[in-house]
């Protein structure tokens, strides 16, 4: 299936699948699997998507930006499955205890991936026209001129997916839903503005964390005269001690003690 991100995201799903809308929600035919996808509309065309999924087949996807594309998309991996992906010919792996729980599509932008059979899938995306976020962050829509070919990933904190499932908790007020979205959204340009500053949008994938991992280290003792705190690592990288403990186990096999 190939989706173009400047067109409605939920009318193409349901011409491919050949389902009705009803209630701004898709619903999958059993000899499909189990699944639904669901959009919330804000005022000024913003757009929240939520997808919940589990195939009897693998499903290959292709999502095109492209190059005069007026509209932005975040893609967030909600689900404890990582998503292998392919990005502007870069194969990286979304997942979200990685810092790489949110793929960012600026304008030219062609991602393709496939979901795995008989594996429950959550995702959400926000499509959003630049034009929108002028209203609010004017002096900030340069960091959307990325360059050709830009991949750009952010992770997601606790805070972050907090506010996004309050955004997709149909249960909240529609006033409340919006406040999380954008909030969301600004907690997301925050990483991109702090990116910018500190390492000029170099793409960081989620192989390189174990350098990211060492070289803090290596910065904070650089003689190894002594090992770094949890604390001590877990604020140098950024994290929660939670997040660290369980990212860095993730990545080497052990927790960061017994390693």
């Amino acid at each position: 299936m190939k989706i173009d991100i400047t067109n409605n995201i939920l009318t193409q799903f349901s011409k491919h699948f050949d389902t009705g809308i009803i209630d701004s929600k898709i619903v999958f035919r059993r000899e499909i699997g189990l699944g639904r996808i669901k959009l919330t509309k804000f005022p000024d065309g913003l757009e929240l998507y939520d997808f919940e999924f589990n195939l009897k087949t693998p499903f290959q996807l292709e999502s095109v930006n492209p190059n005069e594309s007026e509209w932005l998309l975040l893609n967030i991996n909600l689900s404890e499955k990582s998503v292998d992906k392919i990005v502007n010919n870069e194969q990286i792996n979304i997942q979200k205890y990685l810092p790489s729980g949110i793929l960012f599509y600026p304008p030219n932008t062609n991602v393709s991936s496939i979901s795995m059979p008989h594996t429950s899938y959550k995702v959400a995306l926000i499509r959003v026209k630049k034009s929108y976020l002028n209203n609010y962050v004017e002096e900030e829509l340069g960091l959307f001129d990325l360059g050709e070919n830009a991949v750009i990933y952010e992770d997601l904190d606790n805070h972050m997916e907090t506010l996004l499932n309050d955004a997709l908790n149909s249960k909240c007020t529609k006033l409340k839903q919006h406040a999380c979205a954008l909030e969301f959204i600004g907690l997301f340009l925050d990483k991109l503005k702090k990116r910018s500053h500190e390492i000029h949008f170099e793409n960081l994938h989620p192989d390189d964390i174990k350098g990211l991992f060492m070289a803090s280290a290596h910065l904070r003792n650089p003689l190894g005269s002594s090992v770094p705190s949890i604390a001590e690592l877990a604020t140098i990288t950024n994290m929660g001690t939670t997040k660290f403990k369980k990212t860095f186990k993730q990545v080497f096999g052990l927790p960061p003690i017994q390693y």
